[in-house]
């Protein structure tokens, strides 16, 4: 597990679902993002007080639907005090794009996002499709009644 920012970490693996009482006590995490193909691992011990669990692979797979999904679930999980990982059991690297769906929901311009993405401990480069996430974001000005303009600046 690594840190990605005050209350987001991030996991990849089998190891953490298999031991997850333990690593929550330790790290007093309860809120989990979990990426798996097929079905969601099962997590021992009392289970994550939330859980998103996404049947994704890996980025191309996330429709604009499940990008807004997960960027809402660590956001509200952030809010209401719980702290959360993102995992995937197929490697930690393959949370990233659930990270930058997190900083889009939160407002983050998309570029500032990607920037962010690219940064420990994902590391550079991170090859992503930008204007999937400039539609993410336009989405969701629309529905707080505002518009992106061209260079990712929000309009009232």
């Amino acid at each position: 597990m690594t840190w990605v920012q005050d209350g987001i970490f991030a996991a990849g693996g089998e190891h953490l679902p298999s031991k997850w009482a333990e690593f929550s006590d330790q790290t007093g995490i309860r809120a989990v993002l979990h990426l798996r193909p097929g079905r969601p691992a099962t997590f021992q011990g009392p289970p994550p007080v939330r859980l998103l669990w996404l049947g994704i692979e890996n980025e191309a797979q996330a429709s604009s639907d499940d990008r807004l999904l997960a960027g809402r679930f660590v956001a509200d999980c952030l809010r209401e005090g719980l702290s959360v990982v993102l995992h995937s059991s197929l490697g930690r690297h393959r949370t990233r794009w659930a990270y930058v769906a997190y900083e889009i929901c939160v407002g983050r311009q998309v570029r500032y996002a990607l920037r962010r993405a690219a940064d420990r401990p994902w590391l550079a480069p991170y090859h992503t499709d930008e204007a999937v996430w400039q539609r993410l974001a336009e989405t969701i000005a629309s529905e707080a009644g505002r518009t992106v303009l061209a260079d990712g600046r929000r309009e009232s």
